[in-house]
């Protein structure tokens, strides 16, 4: 059974939940977003504000080059902070996502403190309840727990099937960015006692990442990016094993401080699952919740250059590893300035779980795409950008605070060409 701390809140207490890229975060959102006396706030802690307007990013969104599967969208899913926007533009903190990502000794940086005030005092000035559902707040779950109080919902999906699902994006459109997501968690956060719970040969490079810096962020994005794009096939293994280590880190730090658990998986596959977690939201939030179109895409893949099982159950070994020493609990007590909500081990195992799950299930599928070690070098070489070249990468960071005002105004240009052409 799921943890949960059934509490009576009051109306406008503030909702959290703690995601991941593709990982029925948006689907989720939705469903909370149907409640008339709720104002959702989709990936609120985002630094895509930080390049464009509001109004691009809605024509961003409409140019993308791949299907997001985001059907069950009546509206875009930034409308309520289009709405907000001008009420807090002058809080937001450039490039929040990963910028204290895993606050020191659990103490959320005044700007996203103010930032997110802003949004909740926007929402209450509506007769509205503030719902933050995010992708990059699982490392702050405790620091925005003690902050804010409010309730506190962990989601999490399938692993292996989500990493397809990082994958697809890179077949169908060349994009590297979800593949990357784990590295920005693990590499950014590295120098924290839970991320350097990973075994060191298996670390993410830890790269500079000043929240003053435009230039030196982008040069470390593009070096985590060349980490996974390099057409070796052991890039792929270690791309799957980062993967693994993030999901398993950071939606513990989530869970360990969640006042409800949801498996979205579960939620779609089990009908009294679903009705318990539909029963706890009313009781527990106050909020109504229709599942009924929830669907859930398959994305198992596996690869020429290593077992999947080999790998999960070295990610599980290192993790037990650190339940059974203590490292685990104690680093996952320095969150933040109260105790977590689940025991270190229960949160744990409910992970352990969901792993053997994710194996059983894709060993069970008879829908599994295969990439062989040359499919990966093909992969690879088309979706190559020449930035993955080391001198091309020190000249253009140079040059990058001269340029990138030129690149991000022929960006808005295509984007608004795309989305008229739609």
């Amino acid at each position: 059974m799921m943890p949960v701390t059934v509490m009576t809140e009051p109306a406008y207490d503030p909702i959290f939940v703690h995601a991941s890229p593709r990982s029925g975060s948006t689907y989720f959102f939705n469903v909370l977003r149907r409640n008339g006396s709720l104002m959702c706030f989709n990936e609120a802690i985002s630094d895509i504000f930080s390049y464009y307007g509001r109004r691009e990013i809605a024509r961003l969104k409409a140019a993308q080059k791949w299907n997001v599967n985001h059907h069950f969208l009546d509206r875009d899913d930034f409308d309520e902070i289009v709405v907000a926007w001008d009420a807090v533009k002058h809080l937001y903190p450039s490039f929040p996502s990963f910028q204290d990502y895993v606050p020191a000794k659990g103490q959320l940086s005044s700007g996203l403190r103010s930032y997110l005030t802003g949004l909740m005092q926007f929402a209450r000035s509506q007769g509205k309840r503030p719902v933050f559902c995010e992708i990059h707040s699982r490392g702050r779950a405790a620091a925005m727990r003690n902050v804010f109080g409010g309730f506190h919902i962990a989601q999490y999906r399938d692993p292996l099937s989500q990493f397809g699902s990082f994958f697809r994006p890179l077949l169908d459109a060349g994009e590297w960015g979800f593949l990357t997501f784990p590295l920005m968690e693990l590499g950014i956060s590295g120098g924290h006692p839970l991320y350097r719970l990973v075994p060191e040969r298996w670390r993410v490079p830890v790269l500079p990442w000043p929240a003053d810096d435009r230039a030196q962020r982008w040069s470390s994005a593009v070096q985590y990016i060349s980490m996974v794009a390099a057409p070796q096939s052991t890039a792929l293994e270690r791309a799957f094993r980062w993967h693994l280590f993030a999901w398993f880190l950071s939606n513990i730090a989530a869970v360990s401080y969640a006042d409800f658990v949801l498996d979205i998986d579960r939620a779609c596959d089990d009908y009294f699952y679903r009705q318990t977690v539909i029963d706890i939201l009313s009781s527990a939030a106050g909020v109504a919740a229709d599942f009924s179109d929830l669907t859930k895409f398959l994305r198992y893949y596996e690869f020429e250059s290593f077992d999947v099982t080999t790998v999960c159950d070295e990610v599980k070994s290192a993790m037990r590893n650190a339940l059974r020493d203590g490292s685990l609990d104690n680093a996952l007590h320095t969150f933040g300035v109260r105790p977590p909500t689940v025991a270190t081990a229960a949160a744990a195992e409910i992970l352990f779980v969901k792993i053997d799950n994710s194996l059983a299930a894709m060993t069970a599928s008879a829908d599994r795409c295969r990439v062989g070690d040359k499919d990966w070098k093909i992969i690879a070489a088309k979706h190559r950008k020449i930035w993955f070249n080391q001198g091309i990468r020190i000249v253009a960071q140079r040059v990058y605070p001269f340029m990138a005002p030129f690149a991000r105004s022929a960006q808005r240009a295509v984007f608004r060409y795309r989305a008229a052409a739609r």
